[in-house]
């Protein structure tokens, strides 16, 4: 009896939920506003609290009409969210083959089975559902970013890009910077094969649909470099530059090779001096602290250490002003910086070089696509550590 009273409290709420998604569907039913791939927050919230199995038993017994097409879903989100992918499948696939629903609604359930399918990682039956969904205007912008996911995660850089190309009314602002760095993981993967030709090609298609692309201005960069073409390597840096300025720390080792090439170190401090004024940072504190002393004395890096990090505190800093104290300092002194230093080591091994400005990750090194949130051109460098 109890298991009985249980089971029709669970299908009293259930229909309420349904009974408020309907209502609030039909509402809304001449409203212009995009389509949801998402079931409504009720019902989320009501499958939550209940087991598979009773679900299960549930939709066993629930007819397919336009009237009951979001409680399928939802129940169907849900089990995908668990991880039961094959059970969302059949719920997907069922529908499909039931009665004709709305144009909308028949675009809602091929991107939803789609969806199946990569959780499921059969990719190739996903890529397909993707594909013809690009035909629709409705749903076009999920199915290409559910397609390029896919091909991200097989590298498969050059049928990307071929494919936002591929739209009829040509590619979206939202799609540039992506098909930037599709451009670039193929200059790149032409540097691999060793040949800059193609990959210098590519590097200028980048720019040409992301013109703020910092990436393919340091790899064009790398490229006048390698053959010499020193002016020509410090126009793409100074483009590098103007296009993003959370990438200075980044431009900097490329700009330094490039002025050390034409024996023109004093000149790279004036450079560092400039920046220093334009952005500091503690990198860059560090780098100019070594030029003071090469260039003119342990005395001079020293005061402008004392002098900056008065202002700008930092365990870089510290640790570079420590280093040019020790020479000088006598036994016992020397014992205990060398102790300090081990600490501030171990302290900055601990904290991120880089932080993805959509989700947070940080990490020690550049990441173009972000590990975590899996955005394009995110992660930048941390002018001050943690």
């Amino acid at each position: 009896m109890e298991t009985l009273i249980q089971w029709l409290l669970v299908a009293a709420a259930i229909g309420i939920g349904w009974l408020i998604a309907t209502l609030q569907q039909r509402q809304h039913a001449k409203s212009q506003a995009k389509p949801s791939a998402r079931p409504p927050r009720s019902l989320q919230y009501l499958f939550d609290a209940y087991d598979a199995p009773t679900l299960d038993s549930f939709v066993q017994d629930l007819q397919v009409n336009q009237d009951t097409l979001q409680l399928h879903l939802a129940i169907a989100n849900f089990f995908r969210r668990k991880g039961e992918i094959e059970k969302a499948t059949a719920i997907h696939q069922k529908l499909l083959a039931g009665p004709t629903f709305e144009t909308l609604d028949t675009g809602q359930l091929y991107f939803e089975l789609a969806q199946d399918y990569l959780a499921a990682g059969l990719y190739d039956r996903a890529e397909g559902l993707f594909e013809n969904l690009l035909e629709d205007p409705v749903w076009q912008a999920r199915a290409m970013e559910r397609l390029l996911e896919i091909y991200e995660h097989e590298k498969d850089w050059e049928l990307a890009r071929n494919t936002v190309l591929s739209l009829s009314a040509g590619p979206e602002p939202q799609w540039k910077v992506r098909i930037g760095q599709y451009c670039c993981e193929l200059a790149e993967r032409s540097l691999r094969r060793k040949d800059p030709s193609e990959a210098e090609a590519y590097l200028q298609q980048a720019l040409q649909y992301d013109p703020k692309c910092v990436r393919a201005a340091l790899l064009l960069a790398k490229l006048a470099a390698g053959k010499a073409e020193y002016s020509l390597a410090l126009e793409y840096l100074a483009t590098a530059e103007s296009q993003d300025e959370d990438f200075l720390l980044e431009i900097l080792p490329q700009t330094e090779q490039v002025y050390c090439k034409q024996g023109r170190e004093s000149d790279f401090k004036i450079k560092l001096q400039q920046l220093w004024k334009r952005q500091p940072s503690a990198r860059l504190m560090v780098k100019l602290a070594q030029y003071f002393k090469q260039q003119d004395s342990t005395w001079q890096a020293t005061e402008f250490l004392l002098r900056e990090l008065d202002e700008h505190p930092s365990l870089e800093g510290t640790r570079s002003l420590l280093e040019l104290l020790a020479p000088y300092a006598d036994t016992e002194t020397q014992r205990w910086i060398k102790i300090l230093l081990e600490v501030l080591e171990s302290l900055l091994e601990k904290q991120a070089d880089y932080r993805c400005r959509e989700c947070g990750f940080s990490g020690g090194l550049l990441h173009w696509l972000c590990p975590q949130c899996k955005s394009w051109a995110t992660v930048k460098p941390l002018l001050w550590k943690d």
